[in-house]
């Protein structure tokens, strides 16, 4: 490939292609799946479609997002250039590549699956540098979280395949998921704050440190129980008896209290940030309602353990709400910031804010009232339409240079 290529803008930060084909992929993930779910195809796909679902739209969709923001962010904290050009161009073909790693092809499905776990191996590759570093001491959790998530990956991908235990499949992938999760909470932490200190006249808030390092290192302890949980107590999330006291059930209350305490931690957080403070500003006011989403996921996650609420609700509050509303409060923001634009969010896009937390509403509640189809085909619609409205509206923003000339 000519060197010319990579010098177009599309190659100059790690958000512009992550961002763009993160969403395409996230289209595509959904609307294949609505197509499932209403027996309009068959499914395509080598394993279980439901394990398929949650793996796409985690190591798929998220990933590329969390890995355009995440090294934006990385390269903003250390003053330095990490990713752009011909190994940015790498990063995303092994991620593309991968996606083919569930599709009944043979051989070539497993060397997809390998490639994407070498995406996982180059971002570590790249980040140890920069971040495990004596300057960076606040920030080497991210290095081990995404290690992690690797170790997760190539668990989830083998036990989807069956060379590993099927049944644990989406154990290892809702471990993913809560490293994403993690990871949001780490950079929303940086991020939020700051923003509203740019855009709201005299804001300021306290930052409390041993609350701040609980948020940071009480994830680790979560990982802890969730993987002793998932392999002493695999049929979880049904009303238990305290009474009857053994092993099991000390494990789950263990993992209900670090899941409540992840709720307490993160909504004290929250509240703090002074959250109301931003309704006049549609394009901040998103990522808190991505944050309030967060903290309710975590209560509806820590009842979940304990059987009091449904575990797939609980998920996609965390999913569909946490990630999905932070991650497109946060691909709208950067988008416009980082190309030099006004950071002011369109009609259209306000529009996509509205209807992208309807959807969570409807996702998460709809269930609750036995109305699991329209739960799963309206909010699956309007995921998608929310996906296209950002890629109507900030294609040519990705795809070209910054209006004031500069690098970005």
């Amino acid at each position: 490939m000519k060197d010319s290529f990579f010098q177009q803008s599309l190659w100059n930060t790690a958000f512009r292609p992550f961002f763009w084909f993160g969403s395409i992929y996230g289209v595509f993930v959904i609307g294949l799946w609505l197509l499932v779910l209403s027996n309009t195809i068959s499914n395509p796909i080598e394993i279980n479609s439901i394990h398929w679902h949650s793996y796409e739209m985690v190591f798929g969709f998220s990933k590329a997002i969390v890995l355009g923001f995440l090294f934006t962010a990385v390269q903003n904290w250390t003053n330095s250039t990490i990713l752009k050009g011909k190994n940015l161009f790498f990063l995303l073909l092994f991620w593309a590549l991968g996606r083919f790693s569930m599709y009944p092809l043979g051989f070539p499905a497993y060397l997809s699956f390998g490639l994407d776990i070498s995406s996982d191996l180059m971002v570590i590759y790249l980040l140890i540098p920069k971040l495990m570093v004596p300057t960076q001491k606040h920030n080497r959790p991210i290095v081990f979280h995404y290690a992690l998530f690797t170790i997760f990956h190539l668990l989830s991908g083998l036990s989807a395949r069956s060379v590993l235990q099927p049944e644990r499949t989406l154990l290892f992938v809702h471990l993913s998921i809560f490293v994403i999760l993690f990871l949001i909470l780490i950079i929303g932490g940086r991020v939020v704050p700051f923003f509203s200190g740019v855009v709201i006249p005299g804001y300021s808030f306290k930052r409390i440190p041993k609350l701040e390092s609980a948020i940071l290192y009480l994830p680790f302890v979560f990982y802890f129980f969730k993987l002793i949980q998932g392999f002493l107590a695999p049929n979880v999330f049904t009303n238990i008896d305290i009474t009857n006291f053994n092993l099991v059930i000390g494990i789950l209350i263990a993992s209900f209290l670090i899941s409540f305490s992840l709720f307490v931690t993160n909504s004290i957080r929250f509240l703090s940030w002074k959250p109301w403070k931003s309704y006049k500003k549609p394009i901040l006011w998103i990522l808190y309602m991505g944050y309030f989403w967060v903290c309710l996921g975590f209560l509806f996650y820590s009842l979940a353990e304990l059987g009091y609420f449904p575990i797939s609700s609980a998920i996609h509050s965390l999913t569909v709400g946490g990630i999905g509303v932070f991650i497109y409060g946060m691909i709208t923001r950067v988008s416009l910031g980082h190309t030099g634009r006004s950071i002011v969010a369109s009609r259209l896009t306000v529009f996509a804010y509205f209807i992208f937390n309807f959807a969570v509403m409807v996702r998460v509640f709809f269930p609750l009232m036995g109305e699991y189809k329209y739960a799963y085909h309206l909010s699956g619609t309007i995921w998608i339409l929310t996906f296209l409205i950002f890629l109507l509206q900030y294609t040519k923003i990705l795809f070209s240079p910054r209006p004031d000339g500069k690098p970005s």
